[in-house]
């Protein structure tokens, strides 16, 4: 009959043997995620400094500026029909 303590014991072995392959997994894993996020991280430096976000930005909020006139002069026309102020336009 086999020792139980020895089966105990070759168990725990391999569970640690196991444990350490998931850690250095992890650990490879983890270094490919943080080149990646450095990657990423100089890509958008770089556009920053390029000027490319701020035209985006610009362009951006140029966009936003001509809606928000758009929709001024939409509120204007509905709120001068409610309240009867619509001018009438020559024929």
């Amino acid at each position: 009959m086999s020792n139980p303590n020895e089966s105990w014991s070759d168990k725990a072995s391999a569970l640690k043997d196991q444990a350490a392959e998931k850690l250095e997994e992890l650990k490879g894993k983890a270094g490919e995620f943080a080149d990646d996020i450095k990657q990423k991280a100089g890509e958008t430096w770089d556009k920053v400094k390029s000027g490319e976000m701020k035209e985006n930005l610009e362009h951006l909020r140029d966009e936003a500026n001509e809606k928000i006139h758009d929709l001024t002069d939409k509120a204007k026309g509905v709120w001068d029909k409610l309240t009867g102020k619509e001018e009438e336009k020559p024929q």
